[in-house]
């Protein structure tokens, strides 16, 4: 027997999806070739966003070329993922893109929510410390690129919500 059979019959209600991909890649585990590319691709991209992330913290951001670096990186590698994962989603059958649509807007919504409840609470926060609340606003600011990356475990849990369902 093999991991996908095995993986099938431990599925409480019997998808036929893996349940390995869906929390780790955020794909249905299909293993067709589009689904490799969105993968080595993808993962590419952020190990190397990651890594110049880690650079620019070790050097505390100090001159302004790595802060402009850093952030316009950030734009293009989460530019060309989205891009990859479009390039993904055609190559899906109907009920595969529809979860993956529906995931990605109940993430959507859950990072909306989790985006003004951070506001709110730096706004509470300034009225009692302008300076804390001012710093931490600019952090939040610079490291906004990146926060698109703790979104990718939310919709993954979305995606194996949605998975159960059908």
């Amino acid at each position: 027997m093999n991991v996908e059979d095995q993986e099938r019959i431990n599925n409480a209600e019997g998808s036929r999806w893996s349940t390995r991909a869906m929390l780790f890649w955020t794909t249905l585990g299909t293993k067709t070739p589009a689904e490799r590319r969105y993968k080595i691709r993808g993962a590419l991209a952020a190990a190397a966003s990651l890594c110049w992330f880690g650079i620019a913290v070790a050097v505390h951001l100090r001159p302004r070329i790595i802060v402009s670096t850093t952030v316009l990186l950030a734009g293009f590698v989460i530019s060309y993922i989205a891009w990859e994962l479009r390039r993904y989603l055609t190559q899906l059958d109907e009920l595969a893109r529809r979860m993956q649509l529906e995931a990605i807007a109940w993430t959507y919504l859950t990072g909306f929510v989790l985006a003004a409840w951070s506001g709110a609470l730096i706004m509470l926060m300034d009225l009692y410390s302008r300076a804390f609340a001012h710093s931490l606003f600019k952090s939040l600011l610079v490291a906004s690129p990146f926060f698109y990356f703790l979104l990718e475990p939310i919709r993954a849990g979305w995606l194996y919500y949605l998975s159960r369902r059908y």
